[in-house]
């Protein structure tokens, strides 16, 4: 996972991570039992073979080649729906850091997709858990909204604590603004910004890229001397 830019376990920047997780392992329970049922069948169908004494001979010569074809085939498949299974639980996961909510999915054996969220951009988060698996091992799904309409709410699924974990991203956000703030008090305490101008996505504007409108002299005017051209 180094080739990431931002924050993984086991990178130079892993202090930045503040909550890493995956899905619950009991989500995955249903696609566990389903590989192992999978994958025991044909050791089924061979002990009940032998238990009830079937004719040897049926399983010779070109019978026995062809069964262990089939079996060999059958194995194949259900090992790579084991390992599919495996990667989604183990490469699907949630990262957050004091500036963004990161999600990773695994695609396939050699696809990724990646998902940032700027922790700026948070409107509200709510958590959720429902059905009786979820309340008993303390899982469920963690819905971050935006202040874009056209973006759909990220969705943190089936992780745990998902209360603990949203009020975590509440309290990040909360840090993020303060310290936006803090920065826009800071510019305008130099006179780089003027008071109360704030650009899309509450981003501070300088002064020097603010427009002048009529009767106003901007500071890259002050600064070039000579005469002033009044707007």
């Amino acid at each position: 996972m180094v080739e990431y830019h931002f924050p993984v376990p086991g990178s130079e920047r892993e202090k930045e991570i503040v909550v890493f997780t995956r899905r619950h392992w009991v989500s995955f329970l249903g696609q566990f039992l389903l590989s192992f049922v999978i994958l025991i069948i044909p050791l089924v169908i061979m002990v009940i073979i032998y238990l009830f004494h079937f004719d040897q001979r049926a399983f010779q010569g070109i019978a026995k080649n062809f069964i262990v074809l089939i079996l060999s085939a059958y194995y194949l498949v259900a090992i790579t729906f084991v390992f599919v299974a495996w990667m989604s639980f183990y490469y699907n996961c949630y990262i957050i850091t004091r500036q963004e909510i990161i999600e990773i999915t695994q695609v396939g054996f050699f696809g990724r997709e990646i998902s940032q969220l700027p922790l700026l951009r948070v409107q509200d988060v709510t958590s959720s858990i429902n059905g009786f698996l979820p309340t008993l091992f303390a899982y469920g799904n963690v819905l971050v909204e935006t202040a874009s309409e056209q973006k759909e709410p990220s969705v943190l699924c089936a992780v745990p604590n998902p209360q603990e974990i949203a009020s975590k991203i509440m309290e990040l956000h909360d840090e993020v603004i303060e310290t936006e703030g803090r920065h826009q008090q800071i510019l305008e305490g130099e006179g780089t910004l003027a008071p109360g101008i704030i650009g899309p996505e509450k981003r501070a504007i300088p002064t020097d890229e603010i427009q002048n409108s009529e009767g106003e002299i901007s500071k890259n005017d002050l600064d070039k001397g000579g005469e002033i051209d009044i707007k």
